[in-house]
């Protein structure tokens, strides 16, 4: 099994390549007018942090990404427990979370644009109501994967409620949530951009609207490589290293 590691690297690589190879090919059929180059959205990309409106435009995306993919894995987290603890409450909620979890996001965007207007409170308030529902499912099925002879045990021994969550919940939870965490923070990233394009006056989806308005190709594939990147950063420098972290507990002991 440690072989295959390495092995799938290079194929990763290889998939990259190609994808660059493709990229460059397409390019020059198409023309600069439609699609810019590896090499010209590179140096366009070098040359954002320069630019006038960069700091703000970056500014404002990520405080939307942090607002609303917090508030909205914070929402989900806490209603999760609390269904998974209730059944109840679980039933009361289960068509909010399907109407929620059915509903296009452009219709969500037209609705908060209404209500909220432009601006960030429109961007984050999509996100969180976007964002909340998976994180929600993931937290009731990691609660009800818990086993019931532990949660017999834990009440004969008379365990209190922090008792309970520190050590039966939360072991139970913490692959669900790792992947809830990765997929709410990835999906946070587009839903962000997506409602700055649609109605949004700063931000980076703005900046992306903004370059496809005046045909700034270059431009256009620099902001969308700088979000690519920033995805790539929070998956490999955060949420994969922090799912490490939370599954270590599933890790078997050495002798």
């Amino acid at each position: 099994m440690r072989n295959l590691r390495p092995t799938s690297r290079l194929w990763a690589l290889l998939g990259g390549l190609l994808m660059l190879l493709g990229w460059q090919l397409l390019a020059l059929r198409l023309g600069p007018l439609l699609m810019a180059t590896p090499l010209q959205t590179l140096d366009a990309m070098w040359r954002l942090p320069f630019e006038a409106d960069f700091r703000l435009h970056a500014g404002a995306s990520l405080l939307r990404i942090g607002l609303g993919v917090g508030l909205g894995c914070l929402l989900g987290f806490s209603l999760g427990l609390m269904a998974g603890l209730d059944a109840r409450l679980r039933g009361l909620l289960e068509p909010l979370r399907w109407l929620l979890m059915a509903t296009p996001p452009v219709v969500v965007v037209v609705l908060a644009m209404l209500w909220f207007g432009l601006g960030s409170a429109m961007v984050v308030f999509i996100s969180v109501l976007m964002l909340a529902p998976g994180m929600y499912v993931n937290t009731v099925k990691g609660m009800l994967m818990v086993d019931r002879d532990l949660l017999e045990m834990a009440r004969v021994y008379r365990f209190g409620a922090w008792q309970k969550l520190r050590h039966l919940y939360v072991p139970a939870l913490t692959a669900p949530l790792g992947a809830a965490l990765l997929i709410a923070t990835c999906g946070g990233v587009r839903l962000v951009v997506m409602a700055e394009v649609l109605g949004a006056e700063s931000g980076a989806g703005f900046a992306l609207a903004n370059a496809r308005s005046t045909f700034d190709s270059a431009g256009l594939y620099a902001w969308t490589l700088l979000i690519l990147l920033l995805v790539a950063g929070l998956e490999f420098a955060l949420l994969q290293p922090l799912q490490r972290r939370m599954g270590r507990w599933q890790e078997p002991a050495h002798a």
